[in-house]
């Protein structure tokens, strides 16, 4: 027998979808000069996304903590060899392998976002702390933000494409970043007791501290 257990806080899935709709808008202005001023805006919110869910990885949620989800290189290949033959135990949050792929996606969009700081066009935008830096430092940025973009779309493909593999495996790991809730065992099983429930934080902090980090950014860099 399964029972829904409450494992995505709201600033959890407001985070994942609102990023999402972000890089798809950054994507899309970021090919046109006429849109460069919303380009840096919409950069703007996203460094203040990431600062909050950076800080919330420590102060949220257990199953958003990167001390309750992050694992070992080893326990990941453990995971994924147990994953392969069928018979991983999937855990109430982020499971050891896809916690690299969160990690390494905050850690592309970061980079992308920082980097936005410091570009120069050379034509019709200049970042707001490219003066900072000296010219070839400016152009080297420009070309890592321009470039790195294209590995965020491929670590992005990639995670969609291991979600839609789950899902043919009986897996569901996108209802619950709508709904919150899981279904998990609610006894024990063959493959071990039934899992407690974590501890959830109100999605409204976090989203006051994205509005305190959405308030500084703009002050500091808007």
């Amino acid at each position: 027998m399964q029972h829904l257990i409450r494992v995505w806080d709201g600033f959890v899935r407001g985070y994942h979808w609102l990023l999402l709709v972000l890089l798809i808008a950054l994507w899309i202005t970021g090919g046109d000069l006429t849109y460069i001023d919303l380009h840096k805006n919409l950069g703007l919110v996203v460094l203040a996304l990431l600062v909050s869910r950076i800080m919330w990885g420590f102060v949220g949620s257990n199953t958003a903590r990167f001390t309750q989800f992050v694992r070992s290189p080893a326990a990941a290949w453990r995971y994924l060899a147990d994953e392969l033959k069928g018979r991983a135990r999937e855990p109430l949050g982020h499971n050891p392998a896809g916690a690299y792929m969160i990690l390494l996606l905050l850690a592309l969009v970061l980079a992308q976002a920082v980097s936005g700081l410091f570009t120069n066009d050379d034509l019709f935008f200049m970042g707001p702390l490219a003066g900072l830096v000296d010219y070839d430092t400016q152009r080297a940025l420009t070309r890592f933000h321009r470039n790195n973009f294209d590995w965020i779309l491929i670590a992005v493909i990639v995670h969609v494409v291991a979600i839609f593999i789950y899902m043919f495996k009986g897996k569901d790991l996108l209802t619950p970043m709508f709904t919150g809730n899981k279904k998990a065992p609610s006894h024990s099983t063959a493959k071990g007791p039934a899992q407690s429930k974590p501890k959830i934080v109100h999605g409204g902090v976090g989203v006051a501290i994205f509005v305190v980090n959405l308030g500084w950014v703009f002050w500091w860099l808007g």
